[in-house]
């Protein structure tokens, strides 16, 4: 079988996730990369329904964005099941949402998680 993969590489975000008080009052800069991976086809198309459409996929991922929760770890799950769920014909996504500079004192750098997921 033969794949190819989609991707967007540095969507940034600002919300107001995380654990404690001062994030959800302060928010922070999120940085979002998405690879998803599909079947590729005898013959492309040139079809926008044979792939993903870019502005969809965004959306979505602003939507939950939007919606603050406690951990990183919740975002990406929920991002990957919605992607799906619009698209049930992909065959794998990895989501990588990095926090720019998390409120660690006078630590710099940023906290990241990689979430990597296949489907039969």
């Amino acid at each position: 079988m033969d794949f190819y993969q989609v991707s967007w590489q540095g969507l940034r975000f600002y919300a107001y996730h995380g654990f404690f008080p001062e994030e959800r009052i302060l928010g922070n800069w999120y940085e979002l990369n998405i690879t998803i991976s599909l079947l590729s086809l005898e013959e492309f198309q040139d079809n926008l329904e044979q792939t993903l459409d870019y502005s969809q996929v965004y959306q979505i991922c602003q939507t939950i964005m939007k919606e603050p929760v406690d951990l990183l770890e919740t975002l990406v799950e929920k991002m990957g099941s919605s992607i799906f769920h619009r698209w049930p014909h992909i065959k794998g996504i990895e989501l990588s949402l990095s926090k720019i500079n998390p409120p660690l004192g006078q630590s710099q750098g940023n906290s990241c998680i990689q979430w990597h997921k296949t489907f039969e």
